[in-house]
Formats: structure tokens, sequence, C-alpha cells
């Protein structure tokens, strides 16, 4: 004997996925982000020095597009310091698609540091900024 699947019972698992499918896009949508990524590595040995990389792209050329700032954190979560980006400290490129371009931050030897990288862009009247959150690192 076949079964045969209601009617009724597809429209809603189509009008459900839909709807999930809906929502997730505008969760990742951006007015004026693209693409974005940040991550910590170790400078020499010895220094204390991480770099703290970054990329960031617009969905077309913007005013301002980089980095709005950088939230230092110890691996324990307790926070350190915040570099706010400017266009004199480079983390902040004018009239361009894409910056990408690194930070150094010098800490303490041995202890180890994550970041959370607001990135953002300026595209006419429009301004949105998102938070990355990197990969933890020992400061070498």
């Amino acid at each position: 004997m076949k079964k045969r699947i209601s009617p009724l019972f597809t429209a809603l698992v189509l009008v459900i996925t839909a709807s999930i499918t809906t929502t997730a896009a505008e969760m990742r949508s951006s007015p004026t982000l693209a693409i974005y990524s940040a991550k910590i590595t170790q400078g020499a040995t010895g220094t204390g020095k991480l770099i703290i990389s970054y990329d960031v792209s617009a969905n077309t050329e913007a005013k301002e597009v980089g980095v709005a700032s950088i939230k230092i954190y110890k691996s324990n979560g307790s926070y350190v310091t915040t570099i706010t980006g400017t266009t004199r400290n480079s983390l902040i490129a004018t009239n361009t698609e894409r910056h990408r371009s690194y930070y150094t931050y010098t800490g303490i030897t041995g202890t180890e540091y994550y970041a959370i990288v607001t990135v953002t862009a300026t595209i006419g009247d429009k301004t949105d900024s998102k938070d990355y959150t990197t990969n933890t690192e020992t400061a070498p």
C-alpha cells in the first residue's frame, strides 16, 4: 500500500524552510560589510609582541573601511586594553573597498591573549560594524 504525503504537510514544510532560510540570510547580511577576518600570531621570541592581522572588505568602495577597535583580553577573559581605530594609526582606510593590515600589541611574555576586533565600513550614509573574536595566542 502506498502512503501519500498530504499537500498541507508539504506546504507547511516549505513555509518553515523558507522562513528559516530568510532569517539566516538576514542575520548574516550587512548593508556595508562583505567579508572580514582577524587572527593573532606571535612576533619575535622574547619580545611579548603579538601581531593582530585583519582583512575587511566592504560591499563596494567605502568612505571608511577597517577596524573600529581592538579589545585585548587575557585567555581567562579579563580585559586588558582597547585600541581605537583611526586613519592615523592605519586601522581605518578611506575611499577603498578593502583594507588589510596588522597591528602589533606588546603583552607580557608567557601570557595568553585573544582579541575582539570590531570591523566597520561606511558607504554613503550607512555604517555597519561587526565583532570578530580571534584565536588565543601566547605572547612570545
